[in-house]
């Protein structure tokens, strides 16, 4: 058949019930029977893994997704906005494969510009003579050390004359993939590959003879491994910068006309303590950035900066969490246990109803006092009022949200700090000072999220995903793993929420990525189930079709069947300017298995649902991108006819359809289209009565279509 040409539903269209809608009118005529013939039912979801409670029913659009604002909250100035890593390749899909395309899926080299500031390093001297001997080299650092700019910068010296450029590999596919097209690699050039996990010492093997033929380098990029202290010949351990004159170096950057005499100014001995104490260049850059935006010239406005600065931050949260006698209130057995639990519990539920504060304090000093071998020591219920349980500097923020009323947020009694960059400090000083109850902590988010509800969930999952920077494996091992495994769907978007928020800011993309990899390709139902809602909660690969594939394959599994997850995460992915590819890989969806035809279907009744965010009167989005000819008819119409033949959708499709027309019962402009698309719809009589048959229990629509279409409709 032509492809451009609507298939008529078939064997690839599952049967529908035949009984009346829910709703219909008692003396509705029964519906005509469709021309097609009819196909066994799509395999039924096993034995032993029935839909649980609320997991078939429909997902309401963006309710999945983190707030941007929590990962500035959670990781302060290590957030750059940035969400997606890897090429800047996003969008771009000239390069793209369908699921069922003859062709793999590609690696992707993308040139990356030249650094504007790079500040040396003890192991560049290394670094050069490695790849000076060698065509494949591995640099092994801690994350967020600054390795990846000392990486380009180490490839830009070795090939001055050619450019530098990132790889990023789509899911399942491994370094040797570049083996197959070796002139896709630019000659006398520097390449860089993120690496998660181990291999990497394989990979040089492997790839060195085709760097050496092409006359360029490849240096990849892999966590240092804590227990580790010998290397392999091809590799070279990294050290961050010094700290000062990163801030040094980008502040002079970001001020180009100013003096330096000015800029030596700005590090004062406070600034000085601050940037001793910084994690990683990332914090010396943010704290440059944010003078060199202000440009302070007092005392008084450039020590306000400091105190938003991460070092500063976690100075405060560390006296909160350790405060000096005189300011403990604590009495009896649990010392200030209670204070710290209370206060930890204060940031871990920030903008949060303040019972929710308590009841989480009070499970968190239960899992402290059984791994130390207490006994139950019953709640602190009425031992201390709210202001001693935070102590003289949250004190000051509660009262603070007490007078803002916070109405939004549903009481006045709510957690607030005033600077929301704290919460992130505060359960990094818990994580990190008090590592002696580290397993405790870990217990404590996962009974919030087994027992707790949506509020206790989200708030454990946003927890979580800082700690994984932390310490990934162990996190992964004692929370999100057992998470995504588990039986109960709120439980496993727990660890979605986790995996989404983790990939926001640092360097521990590549991890995610991979860890999500293994997630699709599970056996485990439920497994793949969470890795479809790390897509519906908002994370998307580095290019668009590598998504879709992964989706697919969750897709394509039985368990899927009556489940909404992977439409939703199709809707998170879509952009106007991706509206045609995706459409037209639906219908690729729609062509094949019936499993993944009823994913196909429900997607595009997500994506039919949506309005023109652009528009002021509420025009549907797609028919917005049919008007400006981006997307194609025939995929649409295939797509919205198939839906008419599912049992479930059919209703939906129709009232979809239905306010489509009425809209172009106000915008005349789009009839034509709409027009248009009921003829790729219905290429035949029996399908057109069968879509009427539908849209005449639609409101307005008992007499069938406006005349306006009526006088257009062909006969045929």
């Amino acid at each position: 058949m032509d492809d451009d040409k609507p298939e008529e539903p078939g064997a690839d269209v599952v049967p529908v019930d035949e009984s009346p809608a829910s709703g219909a009118d008692e003396q509705t005529p029964a519906e005509p029977a469709p021309e097609p013939p009819t196909v066994p039912e799509a395999t039924p979801t096993p034995v032993g893994s029935p839909v649980e409670e609320g997991d078939a029913a429909a997902i309401d659009p963006d309710s999945l997704l983190i707030d941007r604002h929590v990962a500035s909250e959670i990781f302060g100035d290590l957030y750059t906005g940035t969400t997606t890593h890897g090429p800047a390749q996003l969008g771009n899909n000239n390069t793209m494969h369908n699921y069922f395309g003859k062709q793999p899926l590609d690696p992707i080299i993308s040139k990356l510009p030249a650094l504007s500031v790079y500040v040396a390093t003890d192991v560049d001297d290394q670094l050069d003579d490695m790849l000076s001997r060698r065509s494949t080299a591995c640099l092994v650092g801690p994350r967020n050390s600054g390795r990846y700019s000392t990486a380009r910068a180490a490839l830009g010296r070795r090939h001055k004359r050619g450019p530098v450029f990132e790889i990023a590999l789509p899911t399942d596919v491994t370094p040797e993939a570049l083996l197959a097209k070796p002139s896709r690699l630019a000659e006398d050039s520097g390449f860089l590959l993120r690496l998660p996990g181990d291999g990497h010492i394989d990979v040089m093997r492997k790839l060195a003879a085709l760097f050496r033929q092409r006359s360029s380098s490849l240096l990849l990029i892999k966590d240092e491994e804590p227990r580790r202290s010998d290397l392999h010949g091809g590799e070279v351990r990294h050290h961050a910068p010094e700290p000062i004159e990163v801030f040094r170096s980008h502040l002079t950057n970001a001020l180009p006309d100013v003096e330096a005499e000015v800029i030596d100014g700005y590090l004062t001995d406070e600034v000085e303590a601050a940037l001793k104490a910084v994690y990683g260049p990332k914090e010396s850059v943010a704290l440059a950035n944010a003078i060199a935006r202000e440009h302070p010239a007092s005392s008084e406005r450039l020590s306000a900066i400091l105190n938003r600065s991460q070092p500063k931050r976690r100075e405060r949260a560390a006296a909160i969490l350790l405060p000096g006698t005189s300011e403990s209130s604590a009495k009896g057995r649990r010392a200030g246990q209670h204070e710290r639990a209370f206060r930890l519990s204060y940031a871990v539920f920030y903008r949060r109803p303040l019972h929710y504060v308590f009841e989480a304090a009070d499970l968190l000093l239960r899992e402290i006092d059984s791994a130390a071998l207490r006994p139950d020591w019953g709640s602190m219920a009425l031992q201390h009022p709210v202001p001693e349980l935070l102590g003289p500097v949250l004190k000051k923020d509660w009262e603070a949200g007490r007078e803002a009323g916070n109405a939004a947020l549903g009481g006045s009694r709510i957690a607030w700090i005033r600077d929301a960059g704290l919460r992130g400090a505060i359960i990094d000083v818990a994580w990190h000072d008090f590592d002696g109850t580290r397993r405790s902590l870990l217990k404590w988010l996962d009974r919030l999220v087994s027992e707790g509800d949506e509020t206790m969930r989200r708030a454990a999952a946003e927890t979580a995903g800082l700690l994984v920077h932390y310490d990934f494996e162990r996190v992964h091992e004692d929370l999100v793993d057992r998470w995504a495994a588990s039986p109960k769907p709120d439980v496993r978007q727990a660890a979605a929420w986790t995996m989404r928020l983790s990939d926001m800011a640092g360097d521990v993309g590549p991890k995610v990525r991979a860890k999500l990899s293994e997630w699709c390709s599970s056996r485990s139902n439920y497994q793949s189930d969470t890795a479809a809602r790390v897509y519906a909660s908002g994370l998307e690969q580095t290019v668009l079709a590598w998504s879709m594939y992964d989706l697919a394959r969750v897709a394509g599994t039985a368990y899927q069947k009556r489940r909404r997850v992977v439409a939703e995460a199709v809707n998170q992915l879509y952009r106007p300017d991706r509206a045609g590819w995706i459409l037209a890989e639906l219908r690729v969806w729609a062509k094949g298995t019936p499993l993944l035809q009823v994913h196909a279907v429900g997607a595009m009744l997500a994506l039919t649902a949506r309005v023109d965010a652009e528009a002021p009167d509420g025009r549907p989005d797609l028919l917005a991108r049919l008007a400006e000819g981006s997307i194609g008819i025939e995929d649409l119409g295939h797509l919205w006819l198939v839906a008419f033949f599912e049992a479930g959708t059919a209703t939906t499709a129709a009232m979809t359809l239905a306010r489509w027309i009425r809209y172009g019962e106000s915008a005349e402009e789009f009839r034509p289209y709409l027009i248009a698309l009921l003829d790729a719809m219905v290429p035949k009589p029996a399908m057109r009565r069968r879509i009427l048959f539908y849209l005449k229990r639609m409101p307005g629509f008992k007499d069938g279509l406006p005349d306006w279409m009526q006088e257009r409709r062909r006969d045929s």
